[in-house]
């Protein structure tokens, strides 16, 4: 009996890499959720016996289970057409943003999806207050408001790099008003003062990083902020009373 042959090193690399990009290529999304199984409270045959829903909806479960999400969004919305005063309604509503919620994909890709997530579970909230739905809906807008201010950040890292600071600015400027909550609120407001500085506008960029130092006094970029100051102060950039 002749003995196994070892994998020739140039299969070894090739396979390595099948092994890598398995979950990508077996319908994960960046976010790396796989598509749901019909597991839980929300499958359609749970839900069809209990509230007796029409076809529509257990067609959209039937998709939304099999990962086809554009399908399914589009069988909760004609249900919600048909029935907005139904049961189910929040649930239908709730699962549209899902169905959105998993096909967002990297910051460098198309935000659609994050946007339309948004608005979905946004709806779950507003039209249906009392429901189950609202507090799930809450966690899953923080996460989608948290995506958008790191797309924004992405993008105008990008300007900032490329020296179009007044694009850059407009960027940053966009997380500080819309997003306070976002994890990147502190690195954004660090490069919206460098943004302004090179826009020749000094006096804000010191004020915005006087009030850096002051929101996020352990944060690495007051850190950052405070060396700046003092290096600018130091060449003359900026005045005696600004630093």
């Amino acid at each position: 009996m002749r003995p196994k042959k070892n994998l020739p090193f140039r299969y070894r690399g090739g396979l390595l890499l099948l092994v890598f990009l398995w979950p990508f290529l077996n319908g994960c999304t960046y976010l790396g959720l796989m598509p749901p199984k019909p597991k839980d409270e929300h499958t359609y045959s749970f839900r069809t016996h209990a509230y007796g829903t029409s076809a529509l909806l257990d067609e959209a479960s039937r998709f939304y289970f099999k990962g086809d999400f554009i399908e399914a969004r589009g069988e909760y919305k004609r249900f919600l057409e048909l029935h907005p005063t139904h049961p189910l309604a929040a649930f239908a509503q709730y699962r549209m943003g899902m169905c959105d919620y998993y096909q967002i994909l990297s910051v460098d890709r198309d935000p659609t999806p994050v946007r339309k997530a948004l608005s979905d579970f946004q709806k779950v909230i507003d039209e249906f207050p009392d429901s189950n739905y609202v507090g799930k809906a809450q966690k899953k807008i923080a996460i989608c408001r948290d995506r958008l201010s790191r797309v924004h950040f992405y993008v105008g890292y990008f300007y900032y790099k490329t020296k179009r600071f007044k694009a850059a600015s407009y960027r940053f400027h966009t997380i500080l008003l819309k997003y306070p909550d976002s994890r990147k609120y502190d690195r954004a407001e660090f490069y919206f003062a460098l943004s302004k500085f090179h826009l020749k506008q000094r006096h804000q960029a010191v004020r915005l990083l006087k009030r850096l130092i002051q929101q996020f006094p352990k944060s690495k970029y007051a850190r950052k902020s405070s060396i700046l100051l003092a290096f600018w102060k130091k060449e003359g950039l900026i005045g005696q009373t600004e630093s």
